[in-house]
């Protein structure tokens, strides 16, 4: 074998090497991945067991109260959330199923309530909502609506996250239904430090002007809408994963 074909041989066994430790490398973040998956998923059940539990004492109050449309009314409310919180398992949304199922925890812990709509398909490409650019817009923006909702005092408030697939985007809708309503009186949603510790729920919380700075670096388009009460996501198919 002479010098040349010696030297090529060394560079192909070279970027064989590279070329299986890369995929070594990648094996071992999916693994990585996933494991912190399941134990996201496993906490999650955990935690939704005893939701459940929680669900049956206070139906079981409301029965000795002798408040038979509270029992229906409450029954009906846990199976809509199950519902569109399981619709985005079923397709595989995994993240964002457990992104949203956190915040409603959050939105409790301040009493308040997030109302969460899911009307999207089984295509695959509802997977680009996995895209970690689209899960801290939704997560900078629900929060930012829990923190000013909370500092203007607005107990039992509903947070509305609707999520509707179209031909060609996913479009996501965040507002307060009191406020459309007109049920309480007109709330300013400017925050006035860029990025702010909220102890309350120990969460980070983002002005809704680097929201949309965020998410135009992003490739998202995020804006408030004229009202100056509700937060649009639109989520191109094309986004890329």
């Amino acid at each position: 074998m002479g010098i040349k074909e010696s030297i090529a041989n060394g560079i192909q066994k070279r970027e064989n090497s590279n070329e299986i430790c890369e995929a070594l490398d990648n094996c071992s973040r999916l693994e990585a991945e996933r494991e912190i998956a399941v134990e996201s998923l496993k906490a999650h059940l955990s935690e939704q067991r005893h939701d459940f539990f929680n669900l049956l004492q206070v139906l079981y109050g409301y029965t000795q109260l002798k408040k038979p449309d509270k029992v229906l009314a409450h029954i009906k409310d846990y199976c809509r959330q199950l519902e569109n919180i399981g619709r985005l398992y079923n397709c595989k949304c995994i993240k964002l199923a457990d992104l949203l199922y956190t915040k409603g925890k959050e939105a409790e812990s301040i009493d308040m309530k997030l109302e969460i709509s899911v009307e999207v398909s089984f295509d695959p490409v509802v997977r680009i909502l996995e895209n970690e650019a689209v899960l801290q817009a939704v997560d900078y923006a629900v929060s930012g609506f829990l923190y000013v909702l909370d500092q203007k005092d607005c107990k039992n408030a509903h947070l509305m996250y609707n999520l509707k697939e179209n031909a060609d985007n996913f479009h996501m809708e965040i507002f307060c239904r009191e406020l459309r309503e007109g049920q309480i009186e007109p709330v300013c949603f400017a925050i006035p430090e860029n990025t702010m510790y909220w102890k309350k729920i120990e969460r980070d919380v983002m002005c809704f002007d680097k929201i949309i700075e965020y998410c135009s670096d992003s490739g998202i388009d995020g804006r408030m809408l004229e009202d100056g009460s509700t937060f649009v996501l639109s989520i191109q198919k094309t986004i890329g994963v």
